[in-house]
């Protein structure tokens, strides 16, 4: 490799390390040791375009050799320090947005709120007119911002610029390999195949928050009103938040798994203040340092996020330590999200629920198809986020962009969205499409999982070893690859909607 290829990638394993350290102590409510902005000035080189140089010299040179293995190893540092770029470049955006809604307080009726303890309130507010204060607040508080996290959306246009690309989605293409076009036609197909079914189930869960609400176009159903619907807090008696952990770890045991991969998985459960209400997954060392952080929360969604993560972790922490750094460390983040899904999707099992968690029957099948619904609507949402994505990342902020963000969403999910967050509703990196991709993967591993070990495959101690066996590859597989040898068959993302109907429609 070209002498700043190599810099970069003899540090980039501790810088990663520092990195993830960071995120762990910000997101478990630990005091930093550093800052985001220290760490990427620490290290210049991998945010240098003339580093995004040398790699493509590299990169052409082992193709040139027909040189398999040393090519994916360049494509993936390249695709880290094409988004490091970026990073560098909306660093002060990011934090003049950090400061904006850390100082941020919203005045809803009688309450003040901070902006984040607004958003996160939306949800999981019992009351109708109080959760529309909510998202107003919130919503106007991001339009009359505009102008900052436009700021930080730019710097994707201009990291395009410095690098040599056309434009910002032709930049992600030729870093990940993913066709956004072909991904884009294949969301609008979901989007149509999709739609019936899901404005069946719609028009039930709303009613099971509020009887007199209807999706739109006939009825004035809002944003606000899906997001308490999909937390189904009618089956919350179900889903106790002491119940999950414990369901979690005989399932895994059963499995052949353990949930801290024989020391590899470090389980942060304190109750600490200023911890994130959601869990996550800090990669700190591959295999040997994987911090999965929780907070326990009841509800279905709270065990769906639990579940997700613990996919996450198990497969960080199953990767062969004999890799080379960059397979080890790095690789197509639809393959790890598409991995966390699989853990997820075991709640489309009825068996799963009534082994695990002790539901009857009949609770067990209605979780089932209010877990496809809230898969189904959160597929649905990205495949309207993706087209929107590549026009705002093509064309720049603008009031006709948050048209046409407010266009997409009410289209796909037939309620009413506040355009403020034309913005904030944003993945760097236009990692939606990683999502989608994800999606389509996970639908064939768990299909290919079903065909081998049976409908119970979560129960079989084999499926865990087959699984196992893919996670120790680590990033040598993007997801066509993945799903072509798995299923024999390219990614299919029409097929993860169709699977997530039939069983709406059982």
């Amino acid at each position: 490799m070209d002498r700043p290829l190599h810099s970069v990638r003899t540090r980039l394993d501790d810088f990663l390390a520092e990195l993830a350290t960071l995120h762990y102590r910000n997101g478990a409510g630990l005091p930093p040791e550093s800052s985001a902005a220290q760490l990427l000035a620490s290290f210049p080189a991998l945010s240098s375009p003339d580093t995004f140089s040398a790699a493509n010299e590299a990169l052409a040179k082992a193709r040139s050799k027909n040189d398999a293995l040393t090519a994916r190893r360049i494509q993936l540092v390249r695709e880290v320090v094409a988004s490091h770029v970026e990073d560098a470049l909306a660093a002060r955006h990011v934090d003049a947005i950090a400061s904006l809604e850390a100082e941020a307080r919203l005045t809803v009726d009688d309450q003040t709120y901070a902006f984040g303890e607004a958003l996160a309130r939306i949800p999981r507010e019992p009351g109708r007119a109080r959760r529309a204060l909510l998202e107003r607040a919130t919503g106007e508080f991001l339009w009359q911002n505009r102008t900052r996290y436009g700021d930080r959306r730019e710097a994707a246009l201009h990291a395009a610029e410095q690098l040599g690309a056309k434009d910002y989605p032709t930049l992600r293409q030729d870093v990940t390999g993913i066709d956004f076009t072909k991904l884009a036609e294949s969301a609008q197909l979901l989007l149509a195949k999709t739609e019936d079914a899901y404005r069946d189930v719609l028009a039930y869960v709303l009613k099971k928050v509020d009887p007199l609400l209807r999706p739109l176009p006939s009825g004035e159903a809002r944003r606000h009103d899906l997001q308490a619907a999909l937390q189904a807090p009618w089956m919350d008696g179900f889903f106790r938040r002491e119940d999950a952990f414990p369901a979690v770890v005989r399932w895994l045991g059963e499995w052949g798994l353990t949930p801290n991969a024989g020391g590899r998985i470090r389980i942060d459960d304190e109750d600490r203040p200023g911890k994130a209400s959601r869990p996550f997954v800090a990669v700190v060392r591959v295999p040997d340092d994987i911090r999965l952080v929780l907070q326990p929360r009841g509800g279905l969604d709270g065990l769906a996020g639990l579940l997700h993560e613990m996919g996450h972790a198990q497969h960080r922490a199953h990767v062969s330590d004999t890799l080379p750094m960059e397979l080890r460390r790095l690789g197509d983040a639809s393959v790890t999200e598409a991995h966390a899904a699989v853990f997820e999707r075991v709640l489309l099992s009825p068996e799963w629920h009534k082994r695990y968690l002790g539901l009857p029957t009949m609770a067990a099948r209605d979780t089932v198809r209010l877990a496809a619904f809230q898969a189904l609507a959160l597929l649905r949402r990205h495949a309207a986020k993706l087209s929107y994505e590549l026009s705002l990342t093509r064309k720049g902020a603008s009031a006709e962009r948050a048209d046409e963000y407010a266009d997409g969403q009410r289209h796909a999910l037939f309620v009413e969205p506040h355009p403020g967050f034309f913005l904030h509703d944003v993945d760097p990196q236009l990692y939606v499409a990683h999502y989608l991709r994800s999606w389509a993967l996970e639908t064939q591993l768990t299909a290919r999982l079903t065909e081998r070990f049976d409908e119970d495959y979560w129960r079989n101690p084999a499926a865990a070893t087959w699984l196992k066996g893919l996670y120790a590859r680590g990033g040598t597989d993007d997801a066509e690859g993945l799903a072509t040898e798995t299923s024999g068959t390219p990614l299919a993302l029409p097929e993860a909607g169709e699977r997530l109907v039939a069983i709406l429609n059982r």
